[in-house]
């Protein structure tokens, strides 16, 4: 999903502009008008030297789906979240082989959803995948962390665990092919713009007829 930076206020200039008003205090009678306005004066001059001082943080987040169709927005944010869920069992398991699987699933639900929201015809697409492989995937994990929870290596628990775990990389290879099918329609739109231009390149002399097309076929042997 997008990422967007916003900056982040520091407090230290209001407690520079706070400290102006407590040491200008104990020195001058602030309850007088001139006294008042020279430490009124003085302490928006310290915040303003505080902001150049202390600009803020600029911070990282991941910004509200905007696909300009509210009901695929609402299907991302709830995907968001279970994909929050995978993340959060992610870095609970230690297992590399698992967290191997997990990564390649989060990564692809995430292209999932980038996808979605650029494209919101895809709704229909990815709706087995949002109502049922993402929700259904969470509900494994979160058993799994549960049984491994437990501490215990008993005939049930250790059976459970090793069907989740076998089915990990099914998953993956799921929802990696998912994104795959997402992006056939580019493939073929791609496809038919270098015919059209090696058409046209070719008919001025410029090109060797389907030489692009071929060289494209022999590098995907």
């Amino acid at each position: 999903m997008k990422k967007k930076t916003r900056i982040v206020p520091s407090a230290l200039p209001i407690y520079l502009c706070a400290a102006v008003w407590l040491i200008f205090g104990l020195i001058h009678p602030i309850y007088k008008l001139g006294p008042l306005l020279i430490c009124a004066a003085l302490s928006v001059a310290a915040y303003f030297v505080g902001l150049k001082l202390f600009p803020g943080r600029k911070e990282e987040y991941e910004a509200a789906p905007d696909s300009g169709d509210a009901e695929v927005n609402r299907q991302i944010t709830e995907g968001l979240e279970a994909m929050r869920k995978l993340r959060e069992a992610n870095v609970a398991l230690t297992d590399p082989g698992i967290t191997e699987r997990l990564d390649r699933m989060e990564h692809a639900a995430g292209k999932i959803f980038e996808s979605l929201e650029r494209n919101p015809r895809q709704a229909m697409e990815v709706r087995k995948f949002m109502n049922y492989y993402l929700p259904v995937s969470v509900k494994l994990l979160d058993q799994y962390r549960t049984l491994e929870g437990t501490g215990l290596g008993t005939e049930n628990i250790t059976k459970s665990k090793a069907a989740v775990e076998n089915s990990l990389d099914m998953i993956a290879t799921a929802f990696e092919k998912q994104v795959d099918n997402l992006y056939r329609n580019t493939h073929l739109d791609i496809t038919t713009d270098i015919q059209v231009l090696e058409t046209m390149m070719a008919s001025e002399g410029l090109t060797q007829p389907g030489a692009a097309m071929q060289q494209t076929a022999a590098s995907g042997r």
